[in-house]
């Protein structure tokens, strides 16, 4: 699948990496936990017609929220803020997902430094980012129309 492109990260350092491998074409599923900050992330993509599952990338804080999206929706846009919380300098302390049939969220808490990931031309299928204790930075890969 040529043209998938990585994007970010928007957060902190803390944490380890967390990845996926492949190309993947079409994100269908979001889990997160989120509290006073996004405590995890876990999400379902497809590659190749096969359905993976990436995470949790994080701890099991929170409220759990899950978004199925439904065929032919898919996001184009991600909103969130990133500072600290207690003894953690930047992780992500919210996120809002806006595809192109409705807004989710936001979860966590709306309080930093506000980032915005808009997609004009193609969809988010998947994510990349570093987590600990909680989700300390989000990517994303795009997957250009």
């Amino acid at each position: 699948m040529a043209g998938l492109v990585k994007l970010g990260l928007w957060g902190g350092n803390n944490g380890s990496a967390r990845d996926i491998d492949g190309r993947p074409t079409r994100l269908a599923k979001i889990v997160i936990r989120a509290g006073d900050a996004i405590d995890s992330l876990a999400f379902e993509y497809v590659q190749d017609g096969k359905t993976f599952t990436a995470g949790p990338w994080g701890g099991s804080g929170g409220k759990s929220t899950m978004i199925e999206f439904q065929p032919g929706e898919y996001l184009i846009a991600i909103n969130g803020t990133t500072g600290p919380l207690g003894v953690v300098s930047n992780l992500v302390r919210s996120l809002t997902f806006i595809s192109n049939v409705r807004t989710y969220g936001p979860f966590g808490i709306e309080h930093g430094t506000p980032f915005s990931i808009p997609v004009a031309n193609g969809r988010i299928v998947a994510f990349y980012g570093r987590s600990g204790m909680n989700l300390d930075a989000i990517g994303i890969y795009l997957l250009p129309n």
